[in-house]
């Protein structure tokens, strides 16, 4: 047993080492699974049917044009970067880093999971992962914290990646479960498939403006326009799709001005929030008329 306190403070801080360095490595790993997976299903390598052709299958009228899932790609590239970030020994101790935890792999599975439920048709299983997987990615910007809060590099490597990563699968649950729903043959209220898509529009437009408006999270409406966008190109013939798509559009791209207006009224609440000085006030009327 060590009973010396400096000695004692030097066996934590080693575990404490390890423990970091076992996480750095485990995202590394994580995000290359993701992706070998993600390549897999992808290339239809997986199930002998790409994710794409299966969902083209079972299309429902909340699909987008296939272009539109080339984000994956973006989504990739940018995880890419805070798997780089991470695993820098100079951000071993990060304070960010270590709020996240061990979310990014337990987000990772999830992701794993779903690729593989829906690549060989379990639908309905895939829904509930993919439930699962949205929830890891809110906790995840949770620990985050508000863009304020952190530097540049920490909002380009981690806050960035992982809100574009929210705001794509919160889009793609809306698709996930039209598409289980068309599936499944359910039909609800008398309502037919391409009046559903129309309120799933709005719906994702409302969800991408609460974003903005609470949060700031100006990468959302972007998201949310590029899925739009896409759904009216696959449905030109559907006049309630692409009548509703455009104008929700054009909802999406007013919301953008809010984004920064919340971020900026945010900022100024932290700064003056956060500095106990007798010239915090000073510092208030000077952002107020900056």
């Amino acid at each position: 047993m060590v009973t010396d306190p400096d000695l004692r403070g030097e066996v934590a801080d080693a575990t404490t080492g390890v423990s970091e360095r076992a996480r750095q490595l485990a995202n590394v790993f994580t995000y290359g699974a993701v992706l070998w997976f993600s390549g897999l299903a992808g290339s239809g390598a997986l199930s002998g049917d790409s994710i794409g052709v299966i969902a083209n299958r079972y299309q429902s009228f909340f699909l987008p044009a296939d272009y539109v899932f080339g984000i994956w790609a973006l989504i990739y590239a940018w995880l890419l970067l805070f798997t780089v970030y991470q695993a820098l020994p100079a951000n071993r101790g990060s304070a960010l880093l270590g709020r996240l935890g061990w979310y990014w792999p337990i987000s990772g599975l999830l992701n794993i999971g779903w690729i593989v439920a829906f690549s060989f048709g379990m639908f309905g299983p895939a829904l509930i992962v993919m439930i699962g997987l949205l929830a890891t990615l809110i906790t995840i910007q949770k620990l985050v914290g508000p863009d304020e809060t952190l530097t540049w590099t920490e909002r380009l490597s981690v806050s960035y990646p992982f809100t574009l990563y929210l705001s794509w699968i919160s889009i793609a649950l809306i698709a996930n479960t039209f598409q289980f729903v068309t599936y499944m043959g359910w039909s609800a209220l008398g309502i037919d498939g391409p009046s559903w898509s129309a309120m799933m529009c709005v719906v994702a437009t409302g969800l991408g403006t609460f974003m903005v408006w609470r949060w700031g999270f100006w990468i959302f409406p972007i998201v949310v326009i590029w899925a739009l966008v896409g759904i009216a190109v696959r449905f030109p013939e559907q006049a309630v799709i692409t009548g509703t798509a455009w104008a929700m559009v054009g909802v999406g791209l007013a919301t953008l001005p809010l984004a920064f207006q919340r971020g900026r009224k945010r900022r100024k609440t932290l700064l003056v929030g956060n500095d106990p000085s007798p010239n915090s006030a000073e510092r208030h009327m000077l952002l107020s008329n900056s």
